[in-house]
């Protein structure tokens, strides 16, 4: 990253995305150059250029845009859709073009230096929740105890001896897109009887099973490079957010936050050493806590929303963020700030 007095922010992201909205706003209004794109506009009104003949040049181009990657403070990788060929093109020649893109764009990105919100192959390695969890149990948290598998005896096995309740949770969210339809959710769901005679479509895929664990309440952790943003949930005041918060989406009532309660230092270190691991800069982590006090780890999220907090509770979360991406790299993990509400 070259110094420059006006900071130059990249956002990539898919065109209808209104978590990033308001921190575009505070980057505008703060003097900073926004550049908003989505890799789906590659190649047709989106274009990378690099090269060392005549003056070296590192440029991004959508339409009558240029951008010195050079220059830039920050890249906010949110959720970008996949590159678009156009219909003209074969499906062999789109598997060709494609790997060609990801090699190219991917490696040009990769090499610019500046803080990334999270580079994409961080993300990826993040989101294995399996990777997760272990990594979790070595730093010293808690987690439910989990089987993974994608053979029915053993979840028959696990039925017969379980001495807890069992939940199903999806890897990737549980969100399903149907043709034509809006996209339908597998919320996490105590498994009942009714398994056992379906128990042939845990053959289909990997399934992840878990003990269900007691709640006090929950904690929903937004981490903002050092800045922590901690909400309590208490999902046990709601029926529809006993077993998983989520269901509380859609319906009138706002979710069933509780008083801000400030992390244990214990947990604040192991978190730190969490996204230290990971290498992200930014995750959304959940905890249970149970009536004893003690915080189960369930997940990290490195592309989670937070823009519902920080309308229903005031948290300066696009703020933050937006802090964060003008303030550039490379970004250290260092003493912690907890946000209240």
């Amino acid at each position: 990253m070259t110094s420059s007095p006006t900071p130059c922010v990249l956002i990539l992201t898919q065109e209808f995305d209104p978590t990033v909205d308001p921190v575009i706003r505070t980057l505008s209004e703060r003097g900073a150059e926004v550049v908003r794109v989505d890799l789906s506009y590659f190649p047709r009104r989106l274009s990378f250029t690099t090269s060392d003949f005549d003056d070296r040049r590192r440029l991004l181009r959508d339409r009558d845009r240029e951008v010195d990657l050079d220059r830039l403070a920050g890249v906010w990788y949110r959720r970008p859709t996949g590159f678009d060929f156009g219909p003209e093109m074969g499906e062999p020649e789109r598997i060709y073009a494609r790997k060609e893109a990801m090699q190219g764009i991917g490696g040009i990105l990769r090499a610019t230096n500046c803080l990334w919100v999270n580079r994409p192959d961080i993300d990826a390695i993040g989101e294995l929740k399996p990777y997760q969890l272990e990594l979790a149990k070595r730093l010293g948290f808690r987690v439910p105890r989990t089987l993974l598998t994608n053979d029915p005896q053993e979840v028959s096995a696990l039925l017969d001896s379980a001495d807890r309740p069992i939940v199903y949770k999806s890897f990737t969210g549980g969100v399903i897109h149907y043709p034509g339809a809006f996209p339908g959710g597998l919320l996490t769901t105590v498994v009942g009887d009714e398994i056992r005679e379906h128990l042939d479509r845990v053959g289909h895929t990997m399934c992840m099973f878990q003990e269900y664990v007691d709640k006090a309440y929950e904690v929903r952790l937004t981490v903002i490079g050092n800045t922590y943003f901690p909400v309590t949930i208490k999902s046990q005041d709601m029926d529809t957010t006993k077993v998983d918060w989520r269901g509380q989406a859609g319906e009138q009532a706002s979710l069933p936050y509780g008083d801000y309660q400030p992390l244990p230092d214990e947990i604040i270190k192991k978190t730190q050493a969490l996204f230290a691991e990971l290498g992200a800069v930014y995750g959304a982590v959940d905890f249970i806590v149970t009536p004893d006090g003690e915080y189960i780890f369930l997940e990290v999220n490195p592309a989670g929303q937070f823009m519902w907090m920080h309308f229903d509770l005031g948290l300066e979360m696009g703020e933050c963020m937006a802090e964060l991406l003008m303030r550039g790299g490379p970004f250290e993990r260092g003493e912690v700030t907890q946000v209240g509400y």
